[in-house]
């Protein structure tokens, strides 16, 4: 299977072949879901909001993005990010790719079609169950788990902003903001999920959208 035609299982399996950087957040099956929804992508600028190991960046560059800018707070993931998509997807790629080390709350300085994020959304209640050293990498989703998302729509420039959610997440009746069209599901599937969301989900699987908000 080429890297065009990819399910999220075949992204799921590409990023167990990048580097990760320590401190960088490993490509989750959540993020492989959304790689998979980016076959739309063609010609288009796309942001890829909290790159981590740059499998989104990838996934977009490969479907024909125009030019990816990649964004993340930490240096370290950039850096990585910008090495996995020179070695999975060559010099040519690498070349549609631009770097940004910013936080979500700058989001408003930049424009582009999409922008594509799997933003942290384990609801305070259930972080006790990640591992000490990975908990700062799951920090920012607040009581119900939208918080990150709310803070990406609320700066985001794009016209389209597409995101994962768990399903147990309230997304349609709590993500109703200015400037932007009720979300419409472009995907769902049942993940392998960590044990933090057991307490929410019963089980290690669960049901993961992504999301799309136009712009009004």
């Amino acid at each position: 299977m080429t890297l065009s035609m990819l399910d999220w299982q075949g992204w799921r399996d590409v990023a167990t072949t990048l580097s990760v950087a320590p401190g960088v957040h490993e490509p989750s099956a959540f993020s492989a879901l959304l790689a998979s929804t980016l076959s739309d992508v063609e010609g288009k600028t796309v942001v890829d909001a909290g790159s981590g190991a740059g499998l989104i960046a990838i996934a977009a560059l490969r479907y024909g993005a125009r030019h990816v800018v990649a964004v993340d707070s930490d240096a370290a993931a950039l850096a990585v990010t910008a090495e996995n998509v020179e070695r999975v997807g060559g010099p040519e790629a690498r070349a549609r790719l631009s770097l940004w080390q910013a936080d979500f709350a700058e989001l408003g300085l930049l424009r582009a079609d999409v922008l594509a994020v799997n933003p942290p959304q384990r609801p305070t209640a259930v972080l006790g169950g990640v591992e000490p050293g990975q908990r700062h990498l799951h920090v920012g989703g607040g009581d119900d788990g939208l918080q990150t998302i709310r803070l990406v729509l609320r700066h985001a420039r794009s016209s389209e902003v597409r995101t994962t959610a768990a399903d147990v997440l309230p997304v349609t009746a709590a993500l109703a903001l200015d400037g932007w069209l009720p979300p419409e599901r472009l995907a769902r599937t049942t993940l392998p999920v960590h044990p933090a969301w057991e307490p929410l989900t019963g089980g290690r699987e669960a049901l993961v959208d992504v999301w799309s908000f136009l712009a009004t």
